[in-house]
């Protein structure tokens, strides 16, 4: 009778303790919603999700009309997520709507979960040149006006097809050299108006935040989650 008691207290109480350490994760199951994206899940998140419903390097800004991602210390505009392909379109914010941002930096991304896609490809912008290309049509550089600290100097911008004679000519003769991946292909009289399009309609990054545990879970009808103090998988 003993053995009997035990057993069933057992068959009893262990799933209960068990639900009660993963109930939270329950609110996870229903997808959210940030900006103008909708029914996103795992392993994204936001203010209006529980950090632990997603994982910690995909956290999602929604206080704004521009959806935003924060990758190594640089801020996208998301405008695209699709869990099936495992992609998201960004495109840098400190470069919308203008080509003379306030820092001259390349664009960073998080390698250990981010990934260029082969569609991408890279436009580089020159800032602040000492020698004008103009004597070069055959570097198919594009001039462009930028303000620096208020005075105004001498930028261009090229296609990645140029990057090497790029490189080879203008290193020591402009000041900053920044890359900007793009997906657009830029029409032969390429102008100010195409380079900003260029640039604000994004690049692709393929994301991966799963592990075999996530996978086998998801296949059975789980849930994936993360603790918040360890980053490891729930």
């Amino acid at each position: 009778t003993l053995s009997l008691m035990i057993v069933t207290i057992t068959l009893i109480h262990f799933p209960t303790s068990l639900l009660a350490d993963n109930e939270r994760y329950l609110t996870c199951e229903a997808p959210f919603n940030c900006s103008n994206l909708v029914n996103l899940s795992y392993p994204f998140w936001a203010s209006n999700r529980p950090n632990y419903c997603g994982h910690p390097s995909f956290q999602l800004d929604c206080s704004s009309n521009v959806l935003q991602i924060n990758l190594t210390t640089m801020n996208y505009s998301v405008l695209e997520i699709n869990n099936s392909s495992r992609t998201l379109k960004v495109a840098r914010t400190d470069y919308l709507d203008t080509i003379c941002p306030a820092a001259f930096v390349n664009t960073t991304i998080d390698n250990n979960f981010f990934s260029y896609t082969s569609g991408d490809t890279n436009l580089t912008l020159y800032y602040d040149c000492r020698t004008p290309l103009a004597a070069f049509p055959h570097l198919a550089f594009y001039q462009f006006n930028c303000s620096i600290n208020g005075t105004n100097f001498i930028n261009y911008y090229t296609q990645v097809s140029e990057a090497f004679l790029a490189f080879s000519y203008l290193t020591g003769a402009c000041k900053y050299r920044v890359n900007v991946p793009v997906q657009t292909d830029f029409p032969t009289a390429a102008t100010n108006d195409a380079a900003i399009a260029a640039i604000d309609s994004g690049f692709m990054l393929g994301w991966n935040a799963t592990n075999s545990q996530c996978d086998t879970c998801l296949k059975a009808g789980g849930l994936c989650g993360s603790d918040p103090t360890t980053s490891t998988f729930c």
